[in-house]
Formats: C-alpha cells, sequence, structure tokens
C-alpha cells in the first residue's frame, strides 16, 4: 500500500494502525517505532562509525533516538525531495551514511601527522554524522507548521519547537507549510536546536577541539566558508540523498523506470519558486503572476532551473536551454504562442517597464493547490508583436545558450540580478582616455534604453547588507559615467574575462571605514569567479610602451548579466597572469 496509509503500516508493522481523526493526520509515535523502518541504515552507519558498542549507545544511538523523536513523520520539502510521510527522517540518515562514507576518504584534519590522525579521527567522525543529521532540523522551526489534535480530533493548538519534542500522550498533528518563509533561512536555526538532539557529553567533546567545534558549528550554520572539508562533507551527502530520492536509486528490474525529465524539471521549478531563489511579481524579478498565467523570464529561469538540477546531482538534464523547451511544450507544461514556447512582452508596473522573452505557465500546472499560490502581479504584462521575418531558431536563440562548466557552475549565484537578455556593444572607452564626461553616453540597459534604477535600487540600497549596496553603488556609477572604467586610473576594468574590480581599492572608494566588510558581503553574493587556487583575487598584467606593472582584483565573470549594462570592449592593456 502506497501513500502516508502505507507509511503507517509500514511504521506499525502487521497491526493496522488506529483511524486519524482528522485527514491527513500523522500520530505522535515513539523513536523505537520511528527508527524501526531504518534498522539497515542504521546498522552501516554503526559499520561505518567504527566504535565499541559502549560508545555508540552513548554518543550516536541517543542522538538518533532523540532526533527520531523531534522530527517525527515530518516530510524534508513540500513539493520537492523526500516530501512523503517520514521524510526528513529518512534523508537525515541517508545524509549521514553518505557524509560518513565520504569521510573514510579523507584524513582529518589535512596534513596532520600519523599519531594525530589516529588520536582525533573519531572526534572528526563524529562531527562529521552529526552535522550531517542536523542540517536541516530547522525546517519545523522556519518552513512547516504543526498543529495538534487529541484523539477526538479537537484542535489543541501549534506545536512549539522550541519548547521540545511533541508529546506522545495520544496526539495527532497535521503539517502546514509557511509560505511567506526566508528562502535558506532553515540552515541558521540548527544551532539553537542542538540541546534538545545532542547529549551534553556529546557536545562537550565536540567543544574539547577547537578547530573541530568551529568547522562543526559553521556546518550546521550553513556556513560553508567556514565550515571546509566537514562542510564540503555536508554538502555533497546532501546531494547524493536528494538525487537518490528524486531520480530512483539504481534497481535491478529490468523495467523499473526513474522519473520522467518534465517531471523533474516541474518540481524543480516549483522548488525554486517557493524558496524565492526566483523571486517574483516586482520590478527585476525572474517573473510575475497574472490571474491563471505565471510569466518567466525565459534565459534567466532555464539557466537557473539547469543549475539547480545538475548541483542536485541529477542525470539527462539537457545542456542546452532549448532542448529544456521542448520537454516542458512536449508534455503540455508551457502555454505557447503559436508553435513556439517563448514569448515576447512588455512587464510594466509604476514607473519601472521592461522588455523581454518570457515562458507562459498555467499557474494551476506548477501549485494544483490554489493557497499555494503566489500572489497576483499588480502591474500588466503585455505581449507585443516580433519582428517580422522573424524565425523560431532565431526567437529561441535568447535562451539556447550553453550550460556552464562544472567548475564554473558552483561559483555562480542562482538569484541573478534583473538584466539578463539582449545585452550588445557599446562605444570604445579607450584605455587612456579620460573618465566619461557628464554629457557622455552611460552605458545603457538591454533593449537600448538607459536603465531607471527608480525601484530596484531604492530596494537594495535600503538593504543592511554591504555587499549588496556596494553593488548599487557599482551600478550607478558606471551607469552614470561618475565611476571611471578603462582609463589610467581607474578601478574598474574591462578584460577578456569578464569585469575586473581593482582590490581594495575599490572597495575603499565606496567605503573607506569598512571596506573589508564590504568586499566580504560581496563575495557572498557570488557573481565573481575564484582562481584555480580557489582564492578571490586574480592578477592582471599592465603592459604600456617603457615598462610593465600589475594589480589585483576580483573578477566578474558576466558583468553583463550582473549589472544589466552595456560595456565596453576590453581593456588591450591588460592581460591575466598565468
Amino acid at each position: 500500500m502506497a501513500g502516508p496509509m502505507g507509511a503507517l503500516l509500514n511504521l506499525w508493522g502487521r497491526k493496522r494502525p488506529p483511524a486519524p481523526p482528522v485527514e491527513g493526520a500523522l500520530p505522535v509515535l515513539d523513536s523505537a517505532t520511528l527508527l524501526h523502518p531504518h534498522r539497515s541504515q542504521l546498522a552501516a552507519i554503526r559499520q561505518l562509525v567504527g566504535v565499541p558498542r559502549a560508545h555508540w549507545e552513548a554518543f550516536y544511538a541517543t542522538v538518533f533516538e532523540a532526533y527520531a523523536g523531534f522530527v517525527q513523520q515530518l516530510p524534508a520539502s513540500e513539493a520537492h525531495h523526500h516530501a512523503g510521510p517520514g521524510g526528513m527522517l529518512a534523508h537525515g540518515l541517508e545524509v549521514v551514511r553518505e557524509a560518513l562514507k565520504l569521510r573514510r576518504g579523507r584524513l582529518l584534519p589535512s596534513g596532520a601527522a600519523a599519531e594525530e590522525l589516529a588520536t582525533r579521527q573519531d572526534l572528526w567522525t563524529y562531527a562529521t554524522a552529526t552535522a550531517a543529521l542536523l542540517h536541516d532540523i530547522g525546517k519545523p522551526v522556519t518552513d512547516q507548521r504543526v498543529r495538534l489534535y487529541d484523539r477526538q480530533g479537537r484542535e489543541l493548538g501549534w506545536w512549539d519547537p522550541w519548547a521540545g519534542p511533541l508529546s506522545l500522550d495520544g496526539n495527532w498533528y497535521r503539517v502546514v507549510f509557511v509560505r511567506e518563509r526566508r528562502h535558506r533561512f532553515h540552515e541558521q536555526v540548527p544551532p539553537l536546536l542542538v540541546r534538545f538532539i545532542l547529549p551534553q557529553r556529546g557536545l562537550s567533546w565536540l567543544a574539547s577541539d577547537a578547530e573541530v567545534f568551529a568547522a562543526w558549528v559553521a556546518a550546521i550554520s550553513g556556513d560553508a566558508d567556514q565550515a571546509g572539508v566537514l562542510g564540503e562533507l555536508v554538502h555533497q551527502a546532501d546531494g547524493l540523498s536528494v538525487a537518490s530520492d528524486l531520480v530512483g536509486a539504481p534497481t535491478r528490474i529490468p523495467t523499473a523506470r526513474r522519473k520522467p525529465l518534465s517531471a523533474r524539471l516541474l518540481t524543480g521549478l516549483r522548488y525554486l519558486l517557493d524558496q524565492d531563489a526566483l523571486p517574483l511579481n516586482r520590478p527585476g524579478a525572474a517573473g510575475w503572476r497574472l490571474d491563471d498565467d505565471l510569466w518567466l523570464v525565459s534565459k534567466r529561469v532555464l539557466d537557473s532551473l539547469r543549475e539547480h538540477l545538475n548541483q542536485e546531482g541529477q542525470e539527462g538534464v539537457p545542456t542546452r536551454n532549448d532542448r529544456l523547451m521542448d520537454e516542458l511544450q512536449q508534455h503540455g507544461l508551457l502555454t505557447p504562442t503559436g508553435d513556439r514556447a517563448v514569448w515576447t512582452v512588455q512587464v510594466t508596473t509604476g514607473d519601472w517597464s521592461q522588455h523581454l522573452t518570457v515562458l507562459r505557465f498555467p499557474v494551476q500546472t506548477l501549485w494544483p493547490d490554489p493557497d499555494a499560490r503566489p500572489p497576483v502581479f499588480e502591474g500588466t504584462v503585455t505581449p507585443v508583436v516580433d519582428k517580422p521575418g522573424r524565425t523560431v531558431q532565431e526567437e529561441r536563440q535568447d535562451s539556447s545558450e550553453q550550460a556552464t562548466p562544472q567548475d564554473q557552475r558552483m561559483e555562480t549565484t542562482n538569484e541573478r540580478d534583473p538584466y539578463t537578455e539582449g545585452v550588445g556593444d557599446s562605444p570604445v572607452i579607450a584605455a587612456d582616455s579620460p573618465s566619461p564626461a557628464p554629457g557622455h553616453a552611460p552605458p545603457m540597459a538591454a533593449g537600448g534604453d538607459p536603465i531607471s534604477w527608480s525601484q530596484e535600487t531604492d530596494t537594495l540600497a535600503d538593504d543592511d547588507d554591504p555587499g549588496r549596496r556596494f553593488l548599487v553603488w557599482l551600478r550607478e556609477g558606471l551607469a552614470s559615467g561618475t565611476l571611471a572604467i578603462n582609463t589610467v586610473h581607474a578601478r574598474i576594468h574591462t578584460v577578456p574575462e569578464g569585469l575586473l574590480l581593482v582590490s581594495p581599492g575599490i572597495f575603499k572608494d565606496f567605503d573607506r571605514e569598512n571596506w573589508s566588510l564590504a568586499q566580504k558581503r560581496f563575495q557572498k553574493l557570488k557573481l565573481h569567479q575564484r582562481t584555480p587556487q580557489a582564492t578571490n583575487i586574480w592578477v592582471y598584467l599592465i603592459k604600456g610602451e617603457r615598462k610593465q606593472s600589475r594589480i589585483n582584483g576580483i573578477l566578474i565573470p558576466e558583468p553583463q548579466q550582473a549589472l544589466g549594462l552595456r560595456l565596453p570592449p576590453p581593456n588591450p592593456h591588460l592581460s591575466r597572469k598565468e
């Protein structure tokens, strides 16, 4: 038997569980009952840990029991991976197992002597297992709400996860998903819930080693930069578990099929929209909902969708956007315009207006539940007539660029800046020319009209994050001509590889006192490309008639997409130091 009732039968063995007093309700169960279907998983984890029985019982078994009691049969997501009853528990144990398998191939701490490795290996293993288990523990706090009922179906109020696990006094519960949740906020919450999962002796053991403890706290807080190898292990293990659930684990049955690509595309797109990784209904957003239609910026959305599926380790994802559109159109997931998938529209709200190529989705296809749908856009989306004689191939070219290479894909951000399509050429600004005069034509927006920053920059400029404020300052400075580019003393240069921001000079120009924080927060936006040595700073050579010098800077590989401006050709006097 499939579905929630089948899951309950598995949990209760051959006994038929009592009928839920409310449709869709699940019973609060004890840890032993919840963990019973995962006995083989726990056995594999114990073998990977390789510690004596007493140590296992004191430090590991208690953690898994506490975790099971806390998450009960909550799903790991609403419509993505492990979305069924018990999904969060299953996902947590899978990530632990995969992380421990990956950990066996790493010597931790890196570069330590053999004696030190032997002394600290068990602690690093414990840190890996517990960080992997706790990585999603914040979801019951930030992404879900749990309504409690007694045996007669009477409401008992909402569960307060800060007060501890659900009571075993015969209660039932239903899960309600939070609609206006902050994207990835659940990653920051686990440290506040550790006391409900880890025994005191386990926490004290982790804290006994400053290096391990710092990496562990960073890993369970979603701070990948500070988590180092431990964060990498958890991230990779999480991806393996997600991919296995979405694609389907390998099977020996010849007729077994994995989940169709069209269904995976729809699931991934819904996930990105629900998580606000693709924002809606504002100037520069990724899409806009009008009544029964959702209009999504074609290239931006397809690039993000492909990147998302590839990061999950899914197989068979096309490398071209036109192939993705074919898949969506063939299965009736798109509303075409004639025989084409791509529409050309004018999006307008207030003083902001933009000419875009978009895909049109029926809202009910993405969200069958009316209560789950985003609000209606207050502006307008108006289809416009295409240029005469424009072919289907030309129409689709805006959305058919090749995927970013794997080594660069991990360095790009899911949420790109608004103006990402139709960027063309601009007049040359010579390397030795002065800064553009006030009357000089500034860089132009896609479509050939000067960028109107009024609403978009007001929103970002009010952001407390100095990295985002720097981005606004950079955009406005280039658009107005107040920031020099490609001149002798400029802090900004176009190069064949993208846009070079001279560091730290450009950040000191932005904020003399807090430039370091601004630079760090700007790097968090992940608009830049790191060097092969995994550093943030590139070295460029300046070649003159009589001498050669060098400058250091941060490289933005796709500046026209990041800034929404037509930029001048590369400065011929600069070349990257190999």
